[in-house]
């Protein structure tokens, strides 16, 4: 008997346009201890078919059918008899951990409510089970991040929280909703492996929601295929993956990057020699006070979130930004884009320096400056209709324009980034979280910016989808020459758009190279663990591949010498303060000194 039967299930939603069908007669089956992988592009209805089984569906949703959990339907149940199972026997990884997480609770508190709710427990040994998880998905001073709020962490942070919270009680059914897309990719390795843990360990049942075939590869026994509300595909997993029966499976599999094929790369357009020079950053440091235990009333330690970064970018040059969470990628972009100041360092747009500009001053500029933010939701105002949102630029740099004239602009970017004008009116919570994301893409594109910094701007997009928007990237690069700085910590992503890779590990850079030498000849310990993590969209290859695991969880970098991770005999002669030597291997090639990869395993 199956753990969890969904039957003939069908999700309506009422809008302005009227009635939306947004799951059209799902039927599934999971066993006890089986991963079911559930794909399909933004809109398809993946998530909509299990927020609808936990009754958390918004308002203007109803649900039909039966989702009978242990021979019990959960959509006739009431309020109080859902609140007793979600979360406790049923819990669920949501997609946006910003919005999921409550802004005013302390992470601590949050998480051992979970535990008080339906356990009992509470105190200091909710506290302890808190900490162990918080620990078990490597997020750095995990004690410290008990005592901190949503917005004190990072995108990748937020969603270990969620996969803490979610697995605290090792449930029967797991639901995880995108739950590696913010993460990086060793990481998402460790995650999956907790996942799998829990699965063979407890006989729970996961149902892993993503767009990441790679994820789907490694983890899921069978996996269906959902294409606008309706089941295209479904059977077991290697099945799919090397006899795909339905043309769009075959484009889903056919879009994934992969690391282990460069011949599918598309090329990029050179960069020219005489190239101006659109950014110009030099020993860029971002230094924050942070507020520790110690003493009386604690003491004041420097947060080196950036510690000293240069770089130059062309006109129409990609560079990709890659690194763990809390290395400095978002908080270097921010920095460049004047939207923090810098502690030290000089930057220079387009051969203007903007050191010392006011925000008055530097606004004319931001036209050709613009950003994409890592959370769409987080950056959109839920109060605007998405066509406003993205006709808001216009209006301010663009007055002149006619109120005619923004909306063919809109209409125009918007079915570039692959958003359909039916979606003109409608509101952020009323789209998907890749489509959300779109409009983020399309926000910043709409001026035709000369540089554009992309802060993991396509970590929430389906596969097919993700493919059209860097080719357009691509595109609007080779016509308009824009210079590009492409945050990710998807290294297979990054290798497709990118001229130039920088590997930064804690505000420092490790290693910077052109793409095909930091993926074909890594030099640095800590480059050479990235890329062994990015899951290969190829089950009998990714279930026996041999990952590099470094020794020891991710240090803090409010610790002076974790930056000698890769350095252990100078920390072991004390000197903790050592910065790393950035030396030229060969020509563009800079790689941060460190001791030998023997020497590294050993130290930890």
């Amino acid at each position: 008997m199956a753990l969890l039967s969904i039957q003939d299930l069908r999700v309506d939603f009422t809008t302005a346009d009227g009635v939306i069908p947004a799951v059209k007669g799902l039927n599934c089956e999971i066993a006890a201890g089986e991963c079911l992988g559930v794909v399909g592009e933004s809109g398809s209805g993946k998530s909509q078919s299990f927020l609808a089984a936990l009754g958390l569906l918004a308002d203007n949703g109803t649900a039909r059918g039966r989702v009978l959990f242990d021979g019990q339907d959960l959509l006739t149940l009431g309020q109080a008899e859902q609140n007793r199972i979600r979360g406790n026997v049923i819990s669920m990884i949501f997609q946006d951990p910003l919005t999921a997480l409550t802004p005013h609770l302390r992470i601590g508190d949050q998480m051992a409510e979970v535990l008080s709710q339906h356990r009992g427990i509470s105190g200091a040994e909710a506290q302890k089970a808190c900490l162990d998880w918080l620990d078990r998905v490597r997020i750095p001073e995990a004690k410290r991040r008990l005592r901190q709020y949503p917005h004190e962490l990072s995108g990748g942070m937020r969603q270990r929280v969620m996969v803490a919270q979610a697995m605290l009680l090792s449930p029967r059914l797991l639901i995880a909703d995108e739950p590696t897309t913010a993460l990086d990719v060793t990481v998402q390795a460790e995650i999956l492996d907790l996942i799998a843990g829990l699965q063979k360990e407890e006989g729970t049942a996961v149902a892993l929601i993503t767009h990441d075939m790679g994820v789907v590869a490694r983890m899921c026994d069978r996996m269906l295929v959902m294409r606008l509300g309706e089941v295209v595909e479904e059977g077991a997993t290697d099945a799919i993956f090397h006899a795909p029966q339905h043309d769009y499976t075959r484009l889903l599999i056919d879009a994934m990057p992969r690391l282990d094929r460069p011949d599918r790369t598309r090329p990029l357009t050179p960069v020219p020699e005489a190239a101006e020079v659109v950014l110009e950053a030099r020993d860029v440091k971002v230094h924050f006070d942070m507020r520790v235990p110690g003493g009386l009333f604690g003491r004041t330690v420097a947060l080196r979130a950036v510690d000293g970064v240069s770089l130059t970018l062309h006109q129409g040059e990609t560079l990709g930004i890659v690194g763990e969470s809390g290395c400095g990628k978002s908080t270097l972009a921010r920095a460049v884009l004047e939207l923090i100041p810098p502690t030290h360092g000089s930057v220079a747009w387009l051969g203007q320096s903007v050191d010392g500009l006011s925000k008055r001053q530097l606004v004319p500029r931001r036209k050709d400056l613009q950003i994409v933010f890592q959370d769409p939701l987080a950056s959109l105002n839920p109060r605007m209709t998405i066509s406003a949102s993205i006709a808001e630029p216009l209006k301010t740099f663009q007055p002149g324009l006619t109120s005619k004239e923004r909306k063919l602009r809109v209409v125009e970017i918007m079915e570039r980034v692959g958003l359909e004008p039916a979606l003109f009116n409608r509101y952020p919570h009323e789209l998907s979280g890749g489509q959300n994301q779109r409009v983020g893409i399309a926000r910043a594109m709409v001026n035709r910016p000369r540089l554009v910094i992309c802060d993991e701007a396509v970590s929430a997009l389906d596969v097919s989808i993700q493919a059209q928007v860097i080719g357009l990237l691509k595109d609007l690069q080779a016509d308009l020459g824009m210079a590009m700085v492409f945050i990710s910590h998807d290294l297979s992503v990054v290798r497709e758009i990118s001229h130039r890779i920088m590997v930064l590990y804690l505000g420092r850079v490790v290693e910077l190279a052109d793409r095909d030498a930091i993926y074909g000849a890594p030099q640095h310990p800590y480059t050479k663990s990235l890329i062994s993590a990015v899951p290969i969209p190829d089950p009998r290859l990714e279930r026996t591949r041999q990952r590099l695991r470094l020794p020891g969880e991710l240090p803090s970098p409010l610790d002076p010498g974790a930056g000698l991770r890769f350095l252990p005999s100078r920390l072991a002669s004390g000197q903790r303060d050592y910065v790393p030597r950035l030396d030229q291997v060969a020509p563009g090639h800079w790689v941060a000194e460190h001791d030998p990869l023997e020497a590294i395993l050993a130290a930890g």
